[in-house]
């Protein structure tokens, strides 16, 4: 018994076995991630918080006291839900009196007209209010970069904290105001990105979807060498 190797079979299954399997071990690094932060999250959240000139904007979930003003700068991240209600996240512009930061107010109702934004209040003069520092987790990566406009408020369809903070020239971080704080509204989620189930989720696929490959690559090479007998 001799098992036939088709060339294309070999190319097929050559290219897209280590592609898999690198793609496996790569989600389970990011469930290893998240398993992390949810760690450095449970570790942090009966800290007492640290006005934000003390705090390093590094140490994920770092709970900050904010003191200073909200500009009037803010951007709506399109595409989020709250109680099945679509919506935006305010990531507004904060100024204390040494740093200018990216706040996250957390999520307002868009506007049943598409072009039309909703109408976002904030409080004026000084305000102390509370946060924590909110770890980047990460963007899909995408072919075509979003066109903003020059406009304020600025509907955005990611949250691209590197570019706000570029574009009003602030601290390169998200800070997640904590539900009940001045200045929040339907205060942004603490909890839900860090989960590791999806990533267990992709990488039991991919793995899955290598081992599929091998046993098709030597069930058609048997197979074919039957049919030739």
């Amino acid at each position: 018994m001799v098992f036939v190797r088709s060339l294309r079979m070999n190319l097929l299954v050559g290219a897209f076995v280590p592609i898999t399997i690198l793609l496996g071990l790569w989600q389970l690094e990011r469930g290893a991630e998240k398993r992390d932060l949810e760690m450095a999250y449970l570790d942090k959240l009966t800290t007492l918080p640290v006005p934000s000139m003390d705090a390093d904007m590094e140490d994920p979930f770092r709970r900050i006291k904010l003191t200073g003003e909200f500009l009037p700068q803010y951007y709506l991240v399109d595409n989020q839900v709250r109680s099945g209600q679509t919506g935006y996240w305010v990531v507004h512009t904060f100024r204390t009196a040494r740093q200018t930061l990216l706040v996250n107010r957390g999520f307002v109702a868009a506007s049943p007209f598409r072009e039309q934004l909703p109408e976002v209040d904030w409080p004026r003069g000084l305000v102390r209010t509370i946060g924590a520092v909110w770890p980047e987790t990460g963007l899909i990566p995408v072919y075509d970069q979003d066109q903003w406009t020059s406009r304020w408020p600025k509907r955005v369809q990611r949250r691209d904290i590197a570019r706000m903070a570029k574009e009003v020239a602030a601290e390169p971080v998200e800070i997640r105001l904590e539900a009940g704080q001045v200045g929040t509204l339907a205060a942004a989620p603490f909890a839900e990105v860090l989960s590791d189930d999806k990533h267990l989720g992709y990488a039991a696929t991919w793995f899955g979807l290598c081992g599929t490959l091998v046993i098709l690559y030597f069930y058609f090479g048997w197979r074919q060498e039957f049919k030739d007998e």
